[in-house]
């Protein structure tokens, strides 16, 4: 793998990792709205907004899964 390319996977993990936190600043952010919403919500937003915040760091995951596969089929990095 090329030296360029090797900075741009690094680059991309660098993204995933800045979104995860933000994505957990969100959920904290939101943990806190919702709980200020209680007792007027018949819908279960705990449950809700928990499975939505664990779909997206499944997403990123997979992202990171993905980006390990490049670099390992590339050399870039031994396979683990």
């Amino acid at each position: 793998m090329s030296a360029k390319s090797q900075a741009q996977i690094a680059a991309i993990f660098d993204q995933l990792l800045a979104l995860r936190e933000s994505v957990d600043r969100l959920q904290h952010t939101e943990d806190e709205r919702v709980g200020s919403l209680r007792g007027h919500q018949t819908v279960d937003s705990d449950g809700a907004f928990l499975l939505i915040f664990k779909k997206l760091h499944g997403h990123i995951g997979s992202m990171e899964e993905a980006l390990t596969t490049i670099a390992e089929a590339t050399g870039d990095i031994d396979k683990c």
